[in-house]
């Protein structure tokens, strides 16, 4: 039989790293901008939801301005 040993244990202490204080910028590598716009010729535009939203948005701002 072997005997067990006891294993060394680790340090518990944290590790404190410096905080860099200056600005990191992207790169403009890091940016996928094609330039390509697609558009798709079939759009169909649902006239009542939109005058359905755009009311909406009125409401909202009536309310507002009876709010201040």
């Amino acid at each position: 039989m072997k005997s067990k040993k006891p294993k060394a244990e680790k340090s518990k202490a944290k590790k404190v790293r410096k905080k860099s204080t200056g600005k990191r910028r992207k790169k403009s590598s890091d940016f996928d901008d094609s330039g390509i716009v697609v558009i798709d010729d079939d759009l169909e535009v649902d006239t009542e939801k939109e005058l359905e939203e755009r009311r909406a948005y009125l409401e909202e701002a009536r309310s507002q301005d009876a709010a201040e």
